[in-house]
């Protein structure tokens, strides 16, 4: 076989290998991976559709915002470091990698009117709502059969970075003296960047041609789209209220840009090298959105139980125009599921000192159909201050860890997030 065919043919071989290998490889990058938005709501778990007390109201829920009584200006700044442990070979090497990165999470303003039945509010701003900052590296022998790659020692690093953020305009009133309706209009914006690095290594010399090869794929997007979000905010009594929020389906635009280099080493000293690269233009077509959630104030208010539920059918999203050849056009309809997140979060307020002290707990489900994922579980921890009825600072830490399998790979998670808002209001 001439080698510049071998190179091709072993290409092929590694493209599928290695999707199959690398998650990132065969998961629509912009579905799921809830980061969440503000440090007092993360502070509770992300409850906050019964609350929306604050502008991050803007993405939680949108009908809060006119509660506000005073000018509010808001900013807050994340902090992720994701952790991964993978297992690739039946001796159960550990190969430990990690990645951290500090990106603007929200930044915006809320300005309060006064209404007939007690408040008007318009907001605009930016929430950060998508992560893809991720890292995980494979080392050892491919325990495969029947592949180019059986039995070649494997060193492979999978790196993800980008996100995607919302700029929002919305508007929030009280159409009574105990029930807010709002809605927004959102522009999704973000990036996204695969770089897939592998190489495979014939160090039991079980293929008489081939020393080594070396495989590297880059895909790197641009999202945009235009969506909107409606929320309606019932206070039952002084106690109890009520958040339900519906999120549009959003036709999410992407652009992007591929390129893939392979090279390949002989025993005789030989090299031959392939590139490839080139853009594509295509939507995926998100699906709506529920949301509904309750909040709970005891103990002279002091108190603060609050709890939410997210309901997504990922089986209806869409490509429209599938961004390669071997997608179906009922991808997600085979590969994706219904998801139901949940948000539990404590709040307790120590008034001698205008401080506030908060716990929670998110689960937020992968949406793959056919991935062994243990539970995807986050547990938060939060203090606010408040200083001169004015300067509010919040400090959330969020832990997550979760263990997922698919195929020969199996990849322990772990996440630390610290979240650090300011609002000022006047």
């Amino acid at each position: 076989m001439k080698r510049g065919v071998y190179v091709t043919f072993i290409c092929l071989f590694a493209t599928t290998l290695f999707a199959t290998v690398s998650m990132a490889q065969v998961e629509e990058m912009a579905i799921g991976k809830t980061f969440g938005v503000g440090a007092r709501t993360m502070g509770m778990g992300g409850a906050s559709l019964g609350l929306a007390d604050d502008f991050t109201a803007l993405y939680w829920n949108p009908a809060g915002m006119a509660q506000i009584q005073k000018f509010e200006m808001f900013s807050s700044l994340s902090h992720n470091t994701a952790i991964a442990d993978t297992y690739f070979t039946s001796d159960a090497v550990k190969t430990p990698t990690s990645r951290s990165q500090m990106r603007l999470n929200s930044i915006g303003f809320v300005y309060p009117f006064l209404a007939k039945q007690g408040g008007w509010a318009i907001a605009f701003g930016y929430n950060r709502a998508q992560n893809f900052d991720d890292q995980t590296a494979i080392q050892g022998i491919d325990p495969s059969n029947g592949t180019e790659f059986s039995g070649l020692a494997i060193d492979e690093i999978n790196a993800n970075s980008g996100g995607i953020g919302i700029w929002s305009f919305g508007t929030s009133i009280y159409i009574s003296k105990r029930i807010l309706i709002g809605g927004s209009l959102d522009f999704w914006q973000g990036n996204s960047l695969n770089e897939l690095d592998t190489t495979a290594t014939d160090i039991a010399d079980i293929d008489r041609e081939l020393a080594r090869f070396r495989y590297q794929d880059e895909i790197d997007r641009e999202y945009s789209g235009i969506g909107g979000r409606i929320g309606l905010l019932a206070h039952l009594t002084d106690e109890i209220s009520l958040g339900v929020t519906v999120v549009s389906p959003v036709e999410l635009g992407v652009d992007e840009q591929w390129y893939q280099s392979t090279i390949a080493d002989y025993d005789d000293g030989e090299r031959s090298s392939d590139t490839e690269s080139g853009t594509l233009a295509y939507n995926i077509e998100r699906p709506f959105e529920v949301g509904a959630g309750v909040a709970v104030k005891l103990f002279n208010k002091q108190l603060i139980l609050a709890g939410d539920v997210q309901f997504t059918d990922w089986r209806q999203t869409r490509y429209d125009r599938a961004p390669a050849d071997d997608i179906s056009h009922d991808n997600f309809e085979r590969f994706y599921d219904t998801t139901l997140q949940v948000r539990l979060g404590a709040e307790y307020q120590i008034p001698i000192i205008a401080t506030h002290i908060r716990l929670g707990y998110l689960r937020d489900p992968i949406p793959l159909r056919y991935t062994q994922v243990d539970t995807h579980d986050f547990l938060t921890a939060g203090i606010g201050k408040i200083f001169e009825d004015s300067l509010k600072l919040d400090v959330t830490y969020v832990l997550g860890g979760w263990a997922q399998q698919h195929n020969d790979v199996k990849t322990e998670h772990l996440t630390h997030r610290v979240f650090v808002s300011a609002a000022y209001r006047f």
